[in-house]
């Protein structure tokens, strides 16, 4: 009896406590600081927001860009000038990177850039420079771009919030349940031997 209940407290655990660091692992809420920043981890498409950073050289040139990593957008016009914006003829690979921009840091070697976004979907924007000891610096931040309201991606979406629940908690919830019945399977098994 006690290897039963063993068995059966160990596969619970594993189950629970699975499906708890499969949510874990995605991504805590709010995101953790990073060294780059933005005004706004989830704006509308179409919508301003600054991309933001520190420690660079005073007056150095640093290199902005931004990776678009999913989904696949649909077609859209470039931004106004000084701005960052898709311009999609066709399907976009993951991961592919928009042309970069150009900004200069301020006499305290922070740089703030106004970013305008025309797609839904996960874009990585990078921002690299030298520091004040001459050194390359990196910084960066990744926003979600939400669908504007009334289009294709909106209605499907429903302007939801993401609540945390997703495929890879359900995976490891799966994987617990599994676990479970293998060993009450086992248990079943060895009783039965010792009968």
């Amino acid at each position: 009896m006690k290897k039963t209940a063993s068995a059966l407290v160990l596969a619970g655990a594993l189950t629970f406590f699975g499906a708890g660091a499969a949510n874990a692992v995605n991504a805590p809420y709010p995101a953790p600081p990073v060294p780059g920043g933005v005004s706004n981890g989830s704006p509308v498409a179409g919508v301003e927001f600054t991309f933001s950073g520190t420690g660079f050289l005073p007056g150095t040139t640093i290199t902005i860009t931004i990776t678009f990593n999913g989904p696949t957008p649909q077609a859209a016009g470039a931004a106004g000038a000084g701005r960052v914006g898709t311009s999609v003829g066709g399907p976009i690979i993951l991961s592919q990177a928009l042309p970069p921009v150009t900004t200069t840091a301020d006499a305290n070697g922070n740089f703030a850039y106004p970013v305008t976004l025309t797609e839904a979907g996960t874009y990585t924007l990078t921002a690299t420079g030298l520091d004040p000891q001459g050194n390359t610096r990196t910084v960066s931040s990744t926003v979600t771009v939400a669908a504007a309201e009334g289009s294709e991606a909106g209605a499907e979406e429903g302007g939801l919030a993401n609540t945390g629940a997703d495929s890879a908690m359900l995976l490891w919830g799966a994987a617990g349940v599994v676990a479970l019945g293998a060993g009450v399977a086992s248990v079943v098994v060895a009783r039965r031997k010792n009968a």
